[in-house]
């Protein structure tokens, strides 16, 4: 049985779980030997009717190696208003991928990515998410996104 101070204890340990901040390791990307921007380049829509994923502002086509930082996370942004940048099949580390490019890389807390996934899969969260402690483990454990846990 817990007493009242344990309980107190676990509500706050569970409250800092909702504030742990998570991001891309965009380091851990270049140290792998891989290019993050190449990554997120490729999730681009190229719908036709984004054209900040075919175009710069000053007319330049956007190819990996020649993206900045801004124009790759604004075509991101932009691409992230369509209906395909997230579909219910796609797995949850790549739906929160795709939320944190669209977030610009900014830190995300845990509470906000439950909420992007709830947003974005709508009814299928439920089917697709079995528990907030699953999502967590997914998190913290290595990925093939590099996202973890960062301090803010």
């Amino acid at each position: 049985m817990n007493t009242a101070s344990e309980e107190l204890e676990e509500q706050v340990e569970s409250e800092a779980e909702l504030d742990a901040c998570y991001a891309i390791d965009e380091q851990a990307y270049e140290d792998a030997g891989e290019s993050y921007f190449f990554k997120v380049w490729q999730r681009l829509c190229w719908s036709g009717g984004c054209r900040l994923c075919r175009r710069f502002p000053d007319g330049k086509p956007i190819v990996p190696g020649t993206a900045t930082p801004h124009s790759i996370y604004n075509a991101s942004r932009n691409c992230a208003k369509l209906p395909q940048y997230v579909t219910p099949g796609m797995p949850l580390l790549e739906v929160v991928f795709r939320g944190l490019m669209a977030n610009g890389n900014e830190p995300m807390t845990f509470e906000k990515i439950l909420e992007y996934l709830r947003e974005s899969w709508g009814d299928e969260f439920l089917q697709r998410v079995e528990s907030d402690v699953a999502v967590q483990r997914v998190l913290d454990g290595p990925n093939e996104y590099h996202i973890g846990r960062v301090q803010t």
